[in-house]
């Protein structure tokens, strides 16, 4: 299987994780958009911590936490996934037969990426379902 390894192999990869990267990023700049909008709501309306209101701002800011720190983390395994992708392809161009253990690095690290971004992506979901939850209360 090792001598039936191609550089080849490594250009595919190649051009996935920055595009997973600019989704990542998008990600972040969403929650970020969405972290001042909250603090803003919260500190302009002097919400006192008892009101009920507050409560459930307190809950969306422990979720938008957790997902703060999930998309640091898609963002960093993508960024060590990338990086052993370039030392494969450089490993790769002077013929030196170890390149493969780089690529399986770097495959690591792409998918514990994508299962972070999986993970991510369900607190996300579970975050909007608490604001249907909110409307339907109003009725």
């Amino acid at each position: 299987m090792i001598h039936n390894f191609q550089l080849t192999y490594a250009a595919f990869l190649f051009p996935a994780i920055p595009l997973m990267m600019i989704s990542f990023n998008n990600r972040y700049s969403s929650l970020s958009r969405l972290i001042r909008k909250i603090h803003d709501e919260f500190i302009n309306k002097k919400i006192s911590k008892r009101d009920k209101s507050a409560m459930r701002y307190l809950a969306q800011i422990d979720i938008l936490n957790k997902r703060l720190m999930y998309v640091k983390l898609m963002q960093l395994f993508s960024g060590f996934s990338f990086f052993f992708n370039l030392i494969t392809i450089l490993v790769g161009i002077f013929n030196i037969n170890r390149s493969v253990i780089f690529f399986i690095v770097a495959l690591g690290f792409f998918s514990v990426a994508i299962i972070v971004f999986l993970i991510e992506i369900h607190l996300s979901s579970k975050a909007l379902k608490t604001h249907l939850e909110d409307l339907k209360d109003l009725e």
